[in-house]
């Protein structure tokens, strides 16, 4: 049986995950208005590549975003539930670390296994490289701000760490 306060922390988590990915999402599309590429899709793209072109998912934008989004909310599950309350310091530096890591795996794993260089440098400007890591962060950082703030809200306590 899920617990009330299991709930409105699995609540808290999809409401902060589902802002910080369209937050994250709207901050991609301004790079796209003004022709500015930054990296899209790496991991999708991946997970094709490990599977050996088995998997051969739909190419169109609604299924991209939706996968996007998805992404977005498994990363907040994880770090609600593995990362909050082990990483030190404010629910900002909790986000800023977690985007660290994240950001440094996909710079220096996914994107050069991709042939996209680090931080997929073959094809990106030193801007649209700064664009991502930036839109990037927004979103762990927005996640767990969020999450704090709706978690304080449903339990009537201060942050644990402002």
């Amino acid at each position: 049986m899920i617990t009330e306060r299991r709930a409105s922390r699995f609540y808290a988590a999809l409401a902060a995950g589902t802002l910080a990915i369209l937050l994250n999402s709207a901050v991609l599309a301004s790079a796209d208005l003004v022709h500015l590429p930054t990296a899209h899709g790496g991991l999708l793209r991946l997970l094709v590549v490990l599977t050996g072109g088995i998997i051969h998912p739909p190419t169109d934008s609604v299924f991209q975003f939706g996968f996007h989004i998805g992404v977005g909310l498994l990363m907040t599950m994880f770090y609600v539930y593995a990362l909050d309350r082990r990483l030190p310091g404010s629910p900002w530096m909790r986000g800023f670390i977690y985007a660290l890591i994240v950001w440094l795996a996909n710079a220096a794993i996914v994107l050069p296994i991709l042939g996209e260089g680090f931080a997929g440098s073959r094809d990106l400007t030193i801007v649209g490289i700064v664009w991502f890591a930036c839109a990037h962060t927004l979103f762990f950082v927005a996640a767990a701000l969020l999450y704090d703030a709706f978690t304080r809200q449903e339990l009537g306590v201060s942050s644990r760490q402002s």
